[in-house]
């Protein structure tokens, strides 16, 4: 079984590419499963009202997801964003430093749970995908470009080895079969 995580901000076309590539990998015989961003589900505050509750469900939530599917039943399990994108937000919301000591601890978390990703691919913010407002996203692109700033730093603050992405979904789905498979 091999665990992918597609990460990146909102509105860079995570979720799309992964509805390709796992209909792909379908195609191919592979018994694959995704899991959906815990953010859909959440029942707090998100965006710029997220606080520490909201972040402690999802955070919770999202390792939730990656013990209760971290089985051998499948040839690929996708997530649709993770610890990673979560401790953007967390950052954003506690920039005053009032909450340094749960940031490591946070990082500390993501860390183990990121080791356990055989990919991570990174979704950078493109012109060619436009914010959709749909009840969970905002139309704020100072906002969305503050998350991948911090989002990148996370990742680089973890030592994590992730794979940025094309900007294309046509061309993800090519470059990311040929490393997987």
């Amino acid at each position: 079984m091999r665990k992918i995580l597609i990460t990146g901000v909102f509105s860079t076309g995570k979720t799309s590419l992964i509805k390709l590539v796992d209909a792909k990998l379908k195609s191919y015989n592979k018994k694959t499963l995704v899991i959906n961003e815990v953010a859909r589900e959440c029942p707090f505050n998100l965006n710029k009202k997220q606080d520490l509750i909201s972040s402690s469900w999802m955070i919770m939530k999202q390792l939730q997801n990656e013990l209760e599917f971290d089985n051998n039943d499948y040839d690929f399990i996708i997530f649709d964003r993770g610890l990673p994108d979560i401790i953007s937000h967390v950052e954003y919301i506690v920039q005053d430093g009032n909450d340094e000591k749960y940031l490591k601890q946070l990082k500390l978390l993501a860390k183990v749970s990121c080791n356990r990703y055989e990919y991570i691919f990174f979704s950078k913010i493109s012109d060619k995908y436009k914010i959709n407002d749909d009840g969970i996203r905002i139309v704020d692109y100072d906002f969305q470009k503050k998350l991948e700033d911090l989002h990148l730093s996370c990742l680089e603050y973890l030592n994590l080895s992730y794979i940025e992405l094309p900007e294309m979904n046509s061309e993800r789905l090519d470059f990311i079969l040929k490393i997987i498979i």
